[in-house]
């Protein structure tokens, strides 16, 4: 509907089943970012983006778990990677780490 509306493009839940995100990649019929949810472990948050990235979303939309992590700056750098370079989640991972 918000492609009817005009939009240029959406920012989307994501689905309940990572696998099932396609859908709303295909009927959105424009540039897809995955909006966050509540706050999870960053392993987790990585794998999710990992594996919505994989069904076809462009980017990321997340706040609570950037802005009330530890270390915000790791998780960026981490999710940019993903995002921009394809990396993996355990490479996301490897970045967040670093050399704290």
């Amino acid at each position: 509907m918000a492609r009817e509306l005009g939009a240029d493009i959406i920012k989307a839940d994501p689905t309940s089943q990572a696998e099932d995100f396609h859908k709303v990649v295909e009927a959105a019929r424009c540039p897809v970012l995955v909006r966050g949810g509540g706050r999870e472990d960053i392993e987790s948050v990585f794998s999710k983006a990992r594996a919505l990235l994989d069904q076809g979303a462009l980017g990321m939309v997340y706040g609570r778990n950037i802005y009330q992590h530890p270390n915000p700056s790791r998780v960026v750098d981490a999710l940019m990677a993903m995002i921009h370079n394809g990396a993996s989640t355990s490479e996301a991972m490897n970045i967040y780490i670093g050399d704290k």
